[in-house]
């Protein structure tokens, strides 16, 4: 495929998005992309391993965790765009410690709830979805995020939940750390606590007089949304 790109575009920014989709059946995949610079001659590519589950044999339906180091202001209408906020995927998994990791994913169809007996007629059946996210270096737990619920489903067309952590990293050590995001459908009894590694590295040095970018943190807390 040829990109027609607006010059004008190129010198505002360094870097181009190209955003394509289509089906595959479950199992697992090897993708590869190759991107060739007509003017140059220069190419480059990039691999990956993924796999799609049967969601039909899944007892927890979940889609695949999204990363970020960075959020931007979008009116798209895509899975990447929450509450106005458009999700810019992190594929390296390095963050830095004056930056945010961001994680956002789906559960799809969740269990509903049995309405209480005594509760009007007509009342809709509830979910109770329950989510964290615990960081892990060797055998030890360093942090894990509060606990984040859903009692109703936020994402209407795919009859899913989307779940949004927002990390602050600045009260962790340099390093690699195993992260594993705890996720439960209470009431339907299923889970899965799916891992993945990250690297977190110093701040790169600020010029004098400048701010690090993505700004300082200085608490370590964590926060959580399930917007409606």
């Amino acid at each position: 495929m040829k990109l027609n790109l607006d010059p004008s575009l190129q010198a505002r920014q360094k870097n181009i998005e190209y955003t394509t989709s289509f089906n595959l059946p479950p199992g697992k995949y090897r993708m590869k992309f190759v991107v060739r610079e007509n003017q140059t001659g220069r190419m480059g590519s990039f691999e990956a391993e993924i796999a799609l589950p049967d969601m039909k044999k899944s007892p927890l339906k979940m889609s695949s965790i999204l990363l970020a180091s960075m959020r931007q202001p979008s009116k798209k209408d895509t899975p990447l765009v929450r509450g106005g906020q458009e999700y810019v995927p992190n594929i390296s998994h390095v963050f830095r410690q004056d930056q945010h990791m961001y994680l956002l994913y789906e559960i799809y169809s969740p269990a509903r709830e049995k309405p209480a007996a005594d509760a009007p007629k007509g009342t809709k059946p509830g979910i109770d979805l329950l989510s964290s996210l615990e960081l892990i270096q060797g055998s030890t737990k360093i942090y894990e995020t509060p606990l984040v619920q859903a009692r109703a489903i936020n994402v209407e067309g795919r009859d899913a939940v989307a779940i949004e952590l927002d990390v602050p990293l600045a009260a962790l050590k340099p390093g690699p750390y195993i992260c594993q995001l705890n996720v439960v459908d209470d009431a339907a009894g299923s889970f899965a606590f799916p891992r993945f590694a990250v690297l977190v590295r110093e701040p790169s040095a600020a010029a004098p007089g400048t701010q690090p970018a993505g700004g300082a943190v200085s608490s370590p807390g964590a926060a959580a949304a399930v917007n409606p």
